[in-house]
């Protein structure tokens, strides 16, 4: 499956800058800020939030991830290569889902603040640094951290002026927000939206990344450092078990592996080679 950081969901990467002291993908948008930042879109329809989707499918996307750890790792890697991590940083992952970049960041002091407790306790296996938080208030002191990282769970946030104030607030006066999200427009978010709604309970609608985003990022007082697109695949070993990685992940309990197949082909493209498929 091909990712561009708008991520695989479809990322869109946005590298921020405090301002307070002072990255696209095909699929994703990496955005890096420091001290002022905020990227959404807009979609019609009414539609669940993370908290809520996440309690009702968490179980099934935290197998897919337990099952498959590695099918994500370049999408992973994009973001914490773009983060200029040194040692001794705090770093804040949120929402972490299931700590997922936990392994990525052996020996940090790495807080994962995820407001799903269907993520919050299995997460607790992977790191001993996991803080629940609720409406996007975060359990952290001011200019307490170095970097936060976000990956792939913006576009379930609705009001993402108020998430990055609070990653403002926490972040301290030379700090950097590293986001990658899905990228409004993209083929990711016709996938999800069309594709993997129809066949969830959940159902599934965003607010992705795009102008609307960058706004709400200048309105926290950020400043984007940077703003493009990033290459990425999601992989497994043959095409079957990438098939049976995305059915899971994303809860698609009305579609078998066949039409799961068939979808992903039509709006993705899947490559399978002797190093297996992506």
């Amino acid at each position: 499956i091909d990712g561009k950081s708008y991520s695989s969901e479809s990322q869109s990467s946005v590298f921020v800058r405090s301002r307070y002291d002072s990255a696209r993908t095909d699929m994703s948008i990496l955005l890096s800020c420091q001290g002022i930042a905020n990227m959404s879109g807009t979609t019609d329809g009414p539609v669940i939030g993370y908290e809520e989707i996440f309690d009702l499918r968490g179980k099934l996307y935290h197998q897919a991830m337990q099952a498959f750890p590695r099918a994500r790792e370049e999408e992973f890697l994009n973001v914490i290569e773009h983060a200029s991590i040194k040692p001794g940083m705090t770093i804040v992952d949120v929402p972490s889902g299931g700590a997922y970049l936990a392994p990525y960041l052996p020996g940090s002091n790495l807080i994962s603040l995820e407001s799903s407790h269907a993520f919050a306790e299995p997460a607790k296996n992977s790191t001993e640094s996991v803080l629940t938080y609720k409406d996007n208030a975060f359990p952290l002191g001011r200019q307490s951290v170095d970097r936060v990282l976000s990956i792939a769970g913006m576009h379930h946030i609705a009001d993402k002026q108020q998430f990055f104030s609070e990653v403002y607030r926490i972040l301290k006066p030379d700090g950097l927000l590293v986001a990658a999200d899905v990228a409004e427009g993209s083929p990711v978010r016709t996938f999800l939206d069309e594709f993997v709604g129809k066949y969830s309970d959940t159902g599934h609608s965003g607010w992705y990344f795009g102008d609307n985003t960058r706004r709400e990022i200048n309105n926290s007082h950020f400043e984007i450092v940077q703003d493009r697109l990033l290459q990425y695949h999601w992989r497994a070993p043959d095409k079957q078990q990438l098939v049976k990685f995305c059915r899971t992940l994303f809860g698609m309990v009305h579609a078998d592996d066949d039409i799961t197949e068939e979808g992903i082909g039509d709006y993705l493209g899947l490559k399978e080679d002797a190093n297996g498929c992506r």
